[in-house]
């Protein structure tokens, strides 16, 4: 493994959580809404443990932690110096850097809600084939936002607001119109299109997987999630559970998106 260098640039941190739910002021660990879903989707793409994963975007560690847990050998990186803290603290064998500062092979590099943000989406993965022993794979976990239409914004933005009066999270409602807003949030990030389209270029038999994500992005950017936790995490199951069911009957896109390629 090489040497970080933080002067240099890649992807942008911006998570506090591998699971893709931030972390309040007030430290509400959603993790255990958020790993579970995560783990029931990456075990359809994931090689037998005890492959070797580098989770590019590893946040304070609750996903590696638990792909540990199940035999894995996991490596996180994250450019947040607090979160790679928080992820060596419980157990993690975590790196304060960017994937471009990383050497050695893994079997999987694995993308937590990170790739969006990449300033080069090819050099990026790139990178990433070179880092991956025979047969590797490159897996992400993404979000889709360009097939939020306006059922979809509606039902997040709706729950956002429901949060908000019932005092479980402190949080922005867009004014005008909310398609409008959420486009506005969301178009300096890679489109998911973008994304599957990338990893092609660079690996073989590309796998696509759709899942739901709008119960893990309502808190938005800049929400603040209120004590206590226990509460919070269970309105997020329950807005999960909605937004499957809506999915199944095509009431809802499937914003969420895993995919996986082979070198």
């Amino acid at each position: 493994m090489g040497v970080p260098h933080a002067e240099r640039r890649g992807i942008t941190a911006r998570c506090a959580s591998s699971a893709g739910l931030l972390w309040s002021t007030h430290q509400v660990d959603l993790t255990t809404v958020a790993v579970p879903h995560t783990l029931t989707h990456l075990k359809l793409l994931l090689p037998a443990a005890p492959a070797r994963i580098l989770e590019v975007g590893c946040g304070r560690g609750s996903l590696a932690a638990a792909l540990a847990d199940l035999g894995y050998r996991v490596t996180g990186v994250d450019r947040a110096a607090e979160a790679v803290k928080a992820a060596t603290e419980r157990g993690v064998v975590a790196v304060h850097g960017d994937v471009h500062d990383i050497s050695g092979e893994y079997d999987v590099v694995l993308f937590t809600r990170s790739l969006h943000h990449a300033e080069n989406l090819d050099g990026i993965l790139e990178h990433a084939v070179k880092l991956l022993a025979d047969d590797g794979q490159i897996i992400i976990e993404e979000f889709a936002w360009e097939r939020v239409d306006h059922r979809a914004a509606g039902f997040l933005y709706d729950n956002r607001a429901m949060l908000v009066a019932a005092g479980l999270l402190d949080a922005d409602h867009p004014s005008g119109d909310l398609l409008d807003a959420w486009i506005v949030g969301h178009n300096s990030l890679h489109q998911g299109a973008a994304m599957v389209a990338a990893l092609g270029r660079v690996g073989t038999d590309l796998t696509t997987v759709t899942a739901s994500i709008l119960w893990r992005l309502v808190d938005g950017r800049g929400g603040t999630w209120i004590e206590p936790g226990t509460r919070a995490g269970d309105a997020l199951d329950a807005m999960r559970v909605a937004e499957e069911r809506r999915i199944g009957a095509g009431e809802l896109p499937p914003v969420g998106l895993f995919a996986a390629v082979r070198r």
